[in-house]
């Protein structure tokens, strides 16, 4: 969060950058190509948008990014999900990319625009995996948060976080192991139900 506006003071050129790789997309983006250059020019930074709820609770939002990785071993129609991690500010433990909701945007445009900021990636936005009230062990604060799965389509390098962040794709087990937040391991077990689901319909019928 608030990595975009130091990016783009040692980085000018970014911006037209972003909208030629934008362009290259073989996919059509959940919101329109100009609203996504606008979360490069336009810095986000400080709190005075943060949204709350109506228990003071601040309303955090984020992605869990996933790609399909065929298996070199298995038949060519099989594929394992992998999701991309991110290094936590503090350094403990990966963590997927969130960050604040606010009142200027939708809750999935802020999921993407903190993805992209966080993350540095692109895709196609899903249906929702669910919110988790938790308690902010570094400030003592109360959340809620929103995970949405993020079908990755495009990575870009450089991102607005390169600097202060490690990004890597992991398996769904390594996944578990790293990440420290319980909130956000039930959330990816969300996605690895919704995953799994066809297949179990599958043998069902």
């Amino acid at each position: 969060m608030g990595g975009i506006s130091g990016f783009l003071t040692n980085f000018s050129p970014f911006t037209n950058l972003f909208e030629s790789i934008l362009e290259k997309i073989p996919v059509k983006l959940p919101i329109p190509l100009e609203k996504m250059v606008s979360y490069v020019s336009y810095p986000r930074t400080g709190r005075h948008l943060q949204r709350y709820d109506n228990r003071g609770f601040r309303l955090v939002v984020g992605c869990i990014p996933y790609r399909y990785k065929k298996l070199e071993e298995a038949s060519s129609n099989e594929e394992e999900i992998e999701v991309l991690v991110i290094s936590a500010q503090n350094g403990k433990g990966m963590l997927f990319p969130k960050g604040g909701w606010e009142n200027d945007e939708s809750m999935e445009d802020a999921a993407i625009r903190e993805t992209l900021e966080e993350a540095g990636v692109l895709g196609i936005i899903e249906c929702k995996l669910g919110k988790w009230s938790y308690k902010s062990k570094r400030q003592s604060i109360f959340h809620e948060g929103h995970m949405f799965p993020l079908l990755v389509k495009k990575e870009l390098d450089p991102w607005p976080e390169k600097n202060i962040r490690e990004r890597k794709w992991v398996t769904i087990s390594k996944a578990r192991e790293e990440c420290p937040h319980l909130w956000m391991k039930e959330a990816l077990e969300e996605l690895v139900r919704r995953h799994m689901q066809p297949a179990t319909d599958e043998k069902v019928n």
